[in-house]
């Protein structure tokens, strides 16, 4: 008896020491991509590509607002909806839609609690109207940037974004312009933002 509970002792004192020694590797944990490009003036930035309609996303979004939160000043941190189909791109609508109302932070979280709490199908302009309005949007406010020169000129570049980093799934985070990985690759979230980190401070 004993000597199991030295046992169970040592491999919890053993917990964070392998946490601190965590090591990556390219081809697996990420990989660099082939054309490199950053989107902010910052030194250094994080790029999550996100869609509304994936469960890890959601997942990922109490941690990424931690993360965001938590980065120094001379870090971005953006979001790109990643543009990869015509439903994709219905949603990626959504968020440039709110970005031009100014109404990103009354959108973003409750966008995909809707979708994936209550169920709801977000999907069409009435549906993103009805829900737009219900968050405090004008209607005809609404409209006008749904159909605007600018909504659809974002969603063009995040369409080529994501064809330049090779985007396959979400949520996926380009650091610094150069490296790419996914929640999979990762391990999960905490994985995510840890590996984050990681790159983030790489010097190469």
């Amino acid at each position: 008896m004993r000597k199991a509970i030295l046992i169970s002792l040592f491999s919890l004192l053993a917990l964070p020491l392998a946490a601190a020694g965590q090591s990556y590797s390219e081809g697996s944990d990420y990989r660099v991509a082939e054309r490199e490009r950053t989107l902010s003036d910052e030194p250094k930035e994080v790029v999550e590509f996100f869609w509304y309609g994936c469960g890890g996303c959601y997942a990922f979004l109490p941690a990424a607002e931690s993360w965001k939160d938590s980065l120094p000043d001379d870090v971005a941190f953006l979001r790109v909806p990643a543009v990869l189909n015509p439903r994709w791109r219905e949603h990626g609508k959504a968020f440039y839609v709110a970005e031009a109302l100014d109404m990103v932070e009354d959108i973003h979280g409750p966008m995909f609690e809707a979708m994936h709490e209550q169920r709801r199908a977000i999907n069409d302009q009435d549906s993103m109207r009805e829900f737009f309005v219900e968050q405090g949007a004008d209607p005809d406010e609404f409209d006008a940037a749904y159909g605007s020169f600018e909504v659809d000129a974002k969603l063009r570049r995040a369409e080529n974004l994501a064809r330049r980093f090779q985007i396959r799934s979400t949520p996926s985070v380009v650091v610094n312009g150069k490296y790419v990985t996914n929640l999979g690759d990762a391990g999960g979230v905490d994985g995510l933002v840890d590996l984050g980190n990681y790159l983030l401070n790489r010097d190469d």
